[in-house]
């Protein structure tokens, strides 16, 4: 949770290595590789019990529907707050100019 909190606060860039190193991704495999260790990964998960996969899914997922949508509509909220703020403008302004912004916490 921290590496993904890092990543939001700095807008920082990472890539797969760096991911799987965070625990933000549970593998990282060359381009060419993908295909084949998904469908290895799916092999393997399909030979473990149905009854068990569904049961452990729906415990994984309890709730998740209803926390989406309060994290969407939570997001929102503050885009549109924060829209409206200098900084903002500032921010979008200083993109255009390829520059480092000068935020003011307005």
């Amino acid at each position: 949770k921290n590496n993904a909190e890092l990543i939001f606060y700095t807008s920082r860039r990472v890539t797969g290595e760096e991911a799987c190193r965070m625990g933000l991704a549970n593998e990282c495999v060359p381009q060419d590789q993908v295909r084949e260790r998904a469908m290895r990964l799916a092999q393997e998960i399909a030979e473990c019990s149905p009854l068990g996969l569904v049961s452990t899914r729906a415990t994984m997922r309890a709730g998740l529907a209803d926390r989406v949508l309060a994290a969407t509509n939570h997001e929102l909220a503050e885009q549109t707050r924060l829209r409206a703020t200098e900084d903002f403008k500032e921010g979008v302004k200083a993109t255009e100019e390829r520059r480092i912004a000068n935020f003011r916490g307005r």
